[in-house]
C-alpha cells in the first residue's frame, strides 16, 4: 500500500530489543485498552482526504465511536464502516477507519489474532500494515492487503532503490523477489512507480476476506529481526498452542511462507536497515489507486452494478455491512 507523506502527529516511542532470551511481552493491543494505543486519522490530516485516493472519509475516535464504528464487543475490538448511508459521489466518501499506533518498534515478533477481516467485496481495499514514517529509508509491510473479490492475502515488501531477496523454497504461492517501488535512479516512493506490487508472497487459500471469516479468523505473526523478516499465518484450528499461551516460540512454528534474509539478497540488502521504526497501520479503504476503473471494468460482478467504484461505494451502503475488522488481539513481542 503505497502513499504520499502526511505530518505526524505523534511522538514514535520506539521499542529496542536485545538479540537474545525468550520473548517476553511488551506491548499488547487489546479490549477496551485497544483504541488508546492508536491515533486515529481522519480526511483532515490528508490533501484530498485519503493518501491513497479513496472514496472514504475516516473518522476520529468520537466521531467513530458515537457512529458505532469503533466499539468492543465481548472484549473483541470491532472497527468497521458505514453500511448505512447512501451518499452523492461529491462526498468525500464513505465513513471508515483509520489507525496508526502511537508507538513504533524495530525488531520483535507482531501477532495479530483476527477473528473478523473486511469480507470480499465490490470496493474495499483493506489493509493491516507497518510503515516508517521518518521513511529514512523508506519501508514499509504490508502484511495484510488485498481488494474486492481477492482469494488469498498478498503480502507485499516496499523499499526505495534497495532489497532483492533469493526466495527459492519458500512455501507461498506468488513468491516476487524485487522490494524496490522505483527505479534505482528514481527519487521515490510516488516518483517512479515501476514495480507497484513490490516483493513479497500470496499466503495459502483461506487467507483473506470472506474465507477466513468463514474459518473462524486465524493469525498473521510477523517476526523482523536484524538481519531477518518472515511471516507466519495460522487459520483457527492450526494456531500453535504457544502463541495461545502467550509464550510464542517461532522456532517451534511450520515454515513461513514469508522469509526475507540479509544473507540470501543478491544486493546485501540490511533489513534492519530498511524495516526499521515500524508503525501498526489498519484501514479499511474503498475505492482508491488499486482499484482502478480497468479493475472495476474487468470484475463483471461488480462492473455490471455499477459504472464505476465510486458510485456502486455511494449508492450501496448495504454491501459493507461485513467490511469490519474484529480484533482479539494484537501484541508486540521482544527478546
Amino acid at each position: 500500500m503505497v502513499r504520499v507523506n502526511v505530518p505526524i502527529l505523534f511522538a514514535s516511542v520506539v521499542l529496542i530489543s536485545p538479540s537474545f532470551g525468550a520473548y517476553v511481552l511488551k506491548k499488547n493491543y487489546a479490549g477496551q485498552n485497544f483504541t488508546s494505543g492508536f491515533n486515529f486519522r481522519t480526511a483532515a490530516d490528508y490533501d484530498g482526504g485519503d493518501p491513497t485516493g479513496g472514496f472514504v472519509n475516516y473518522l476520529s475516535y468520537q466521531d467513530a465511536t458515537k457512529e458505532g464504528l469503533v466499539k468492543v464487543v465481548n472484549n473483541q475490538v470491532y472497527l468497521g464502516v458505514d453500511y448505512t448511508k447512501t451518499l452523492s459521489t461529491s462526498a468525500q466518501g464513505r465513513d471508515s477507519i483509520r489507525l496508526e499506533a502511537k508507538e513504533s518498534f524495530n525488531t520483535g515478533l507482531l501477532i495479530a489474532d483476527i477473528a473478523h477481516m473486511p469480507g470480499n467485496q465490490c470496493g474495499t481495499w483493506p489493509a493491516f500494515w507497518t510503515f516508517n514514517f521518518d521513511e529514512d529509508p523508506y519501508g514499509e509491510v504490508d502484511i495484510i492487503e488485498g481488494a474486492m473479490f481477492q482469494p488469498e492475502n498478498i503480502v507485499s515488501l516496499h523499499t526505495c532503490g534497495a532489497c532483492k531477496f533469493d526466495l527459492s523454497g519458500q512455501p507461498g504461492t506468488d513468491p516476487r523477489a524485487d522490494c524496490n517501488l522505483g527505479s534505482e535512479a528514481s527519487g521515490c516512493p510516488e516518483s517512479d512507480n515501476s514495480n507497484y506490487g513490490g516483493c513479497g508472497n500470496t499466503a495459502p487459500s483461506g487467507s483473506f476476506g470472506d474465507s477466513f471469516n468463514a474459518a473462524g479468523g486465524g493469525v498473521y505473526a510477523t517476526s523482523i529481526e536484524s538481519t531477518a523478516l518472515k511471516i507466519w499465518y495460522f487459520p483457527k484450528a492450526k494456531i500453535p498452542k504457544d502463541i495461545t499461551a502467550g509464550t510464542p516460540d517461532p522456532s517451534t512454528w511450520s515454515k513461513p511462507f514469508v522469509d526475507f534474509e540479509t544473507s540470501k539478497s543478491s544486493n546485501k540488502c540490511s533489513v534492519s536497515k530498511y524495516f526499521k521504526k515500524n508503525t501498526i497501520i489498519i484501514n479499511t479503504d474503498l475505492c482508491g489507486v488499486e482499484i482502478d476503473q480497468d479493475w472495476w471494468d474487468g470484475e463483471p460482478t461488480c462492473s455490471n452494478k455499477a459504472k464505476d467504484c465510486k458510485t456502486y461505494v455511494a449508492k450501496n451502503p448495504a454491501a459493507f455491512s461485513e467490511s469490519y475488522w474484529l480484533f482479539n488481539s494484537i501484541k508486540v513481542y521482544q527478546q
